[in-house]
């Protein structure tokens, strides 16, 4: 997915909050503001600028993991909300995975850890359960789950198990170091993640996303591969969906913004789980 003309003040904003979590002197934002504009362009992608905008703030700062606090928030909101919530939605594949596209929100839990069970039912969400139950059992056992933050991890766990009670192998992919607040290898040992899923994997960089320079090594076996891909997150979108290579996947996200919103046609705020 290109960038639209929603993107600018995204990414404006990003930048913003990554350089006020960096500690950043105020030329550093100005800097990402020329470099937005810059690079700007109908060609790009967001996570694209996103990434740029990402390593300037870094060289400037040498703030290795500006999110880390956030994610340690996060994590806790996660925990609560997931041993409350775990068994109150079914089983099959289509609790499973309305599960996981909650997860996909930190704010939508912001208010639900004292028992608002209620919030979490208006929940607008969306599935095109056949075609996923089409791609789930059309393919061999192995599935590749390209994973996002780190609030999402616990909510992924229940389509994990189901797949799992399937037959099938999955592999958990998360970022080889830090990058905004997405679970990065170095997250899953610091929460033990590893403890509750070993069959973690890295992408093998640090990037917002997956371009398709990142498929390489194990993600490039289950890629090509007939293996299921399953991708969570906007940013995993926006750039997968770049690909046109005919390699099928399911999206689990919420809808964030309204340029995916256009680009997938499902209201801004509501959860999706479809195939693109």
């Amino acid at each position: 997915m290109k960038v639209t003309k929603y993107c600018k003040n995204c990414l404006r904003r990003l930048a913003e909050n990554t350089c006020f979590l960096s500690h950043a002197e105020r030329e550093v934002l100005w800097d990402c503001f020329r470099l937005i504009e810059e690079t700007f362009d109908e060609n790009v992608t967001p996570p694209y600028i996103a990434n740029k905008i990402f390593g300037l703030i870094k060289e400037k700062t040498h703030v290795l993991d500006p999110y880390r606090e956030k994610k340690d928030k996060e994590l806790t909101i996660a925990k609560k909300v997931t041993e409350k919530y775990y068994n109150l939605f079914s089983k099959d594949l289509e609790g499973a995975l309305k599960f996981s596209a909650l997860g996909n929100s930190t704010d939508t839990f912001l208010d639900t850890t004292n028992g608002d069970f209620l919030k979490l039912q208006q929940i607008e969400f969306y599935t095109e359960l056949d075609k996923i139950e089409e791609e789930i059992h059309k393919h061999d056992k192995d599935v590749l789950f390209l994973g996002d933050n780190v609030f999402d991890f616990l909510f992924d766990m229940k389509l994990i198990r189901f797949l799992e009670d399937k037959g099938k192998k999955v592999y958990y992919a998360v970022k080889e170091s830090p990058i905004q607040n997405d679970l990065s290898i170095i997250d899953v040992f610091k929460y033990q993640f590893h403890r509750i899923f070993s069959n973690i994997i890295s992408t093998g960089n640090d990037r917002v996303g997956l371009e398709k320079k990142d498929i390489k090594g194990r993600i490039k076996e289950f890629w090509d591969g007939d293996a299921v891909v399953i991708a969570k997150g906007m940013g995993n979108y926006e750039t997968i969906s770049e690909f046109k290579d005919g390699r099928k996947v399911i999206h689990i996200m919420k809808v964030k913004c309204p340029a995916v919103s256009e680009a997938i046609s499902h209201p801004e705020g509501t959860y999706v789980a479809i195939v693109r």
